[in-house]
């Protein structure tokens, strides 16, 4: 049996903003407020990159709290041919839209090569974020010293680890000539990981910065397909699979959940049947790994 993992949520604590045209008013109204506050140099708009694939049912409410916390310039959507509403949510927020039929290395690197200002910031489609101050405080930790990536992490996360791309502000110019391989479709922060790591520079953190509402992770071959796209990004090695196995326990115990960790021997043994096996596990339609149980109702943001 499927471990389901536990994800919060912001509930909406008002109908306020249920009105289309009332929404639309509301965030050309923080967006207004939002030029204004960042008049001051050290706060810049700047380009949002979101890559979906079959986002609909988590995409709106990213979207919302993109329009309620951070200064940008556009976002831009780069979509992997969804078969759902997912363009359709985007369009409605005014968001520069993109297709591919790549993969999300490809994704990546075009939704990067369609930007424009100083900094870009990475956020997932499942991603809500609940820091109003985020792109401030980043661009702080981001002048200090040789650091090369400020990471968002989940709200009541103890545990930091690696560079994930849910919530990540980089500077441009570190990342137009980063080499990522346009057809895997998983694991590409592998490739950005290792550049950041070669150039010598650093990854700070920014805790409690946004909600994940993953709708991957309880699908049943989840573990799985992980290890089959661990393999395709980084070929057999055992350092990164060391690594891949501290991700995961890290990833467990910021659930806080004894049922999660105690499947901990299971997932590791499925990651590495995937891991053996990249060409079965490795080519799965990511259309496929999502859950049908994830209802949009509990994924609101006022």
């Amino acid at each position: 049996m499927p471990v389901r993992f536990e994800c919060a949520t912001i509930p909406c604590r008002s109908r306020k903003y249920k009105n289309v045209k009332k929404w639309n008013l509301h965030v050309q109204a923080m967006r207004e407020a939002k030029t204004s506050e960042s008049a001051d140099p050290a706060v810049p708009h700047i380009d949002v990159i979101i890559r979906t694939f079959n986002s609909a049912r988590t995409l709106e409410p990213c979207m919302k709290s993109i329009a309620a916390n951070i200064p940008f310039r556009k976002i831009i959507v780069v979509d992997h041919n969804s078969t759902d509403s997912t363009a359709e949510i985007a369009r409605k927020f005014g968001a520069e839209i993109h297709t591919e039929n790549v993969g999300l290395g490809y994704a990546t690197t075009l939704g990067i090569s369609h930007s424009a200002t100083d900094y870009i910031l990475f956020v997932d489609s499942d991603v809500m974020i609940i820091r109003d101050d985020f792109l401030r405080e980043a661009l702080v930790k981001l002048q200090s010293g040789r650091t090369g990536a400020i990471v968002g992490t989940a709200k009541g996360h103890p545990f930091l680890y690696g560079l994930p791309l849910g919530l990540t502000l980089f500077r441009r110019k570190d990342m137009e000539d980063m080499k990522i391989p346009a057809e895997i479709q998983g694991s590409e922060t592998y490739h950005i990981r290792m550049e950041v790591r070669r150039r010598r520079m650093k990854v700070k953190y920014l805790k409690d910065s946004m909600i994940h509402n993953s709708v991957y992770r309880t699908f049943r071959y989840w573990p799985e397909w992980q290890g089959s796209q661990v393999r395709v990004s980084s070929g057999v090695n055992p350092w990164e699979l060391l690594y891949s196995f501290l991700v995961i326990f890290l990833i467990l115990s910021n659930s806080k959940s004894l049922r999660n960790l105690a499947y901990l021997p299971v997932f590791i043994v499925k990651f590495l049947i995937g891991y053996s096996n990249p060409a079965r596990w490795g080519n799965m339609d990511r259309r496929r790994l999502t859950p049908p149980s994830l209802s949009p109702d509990n994924l609101k943001y006022e």
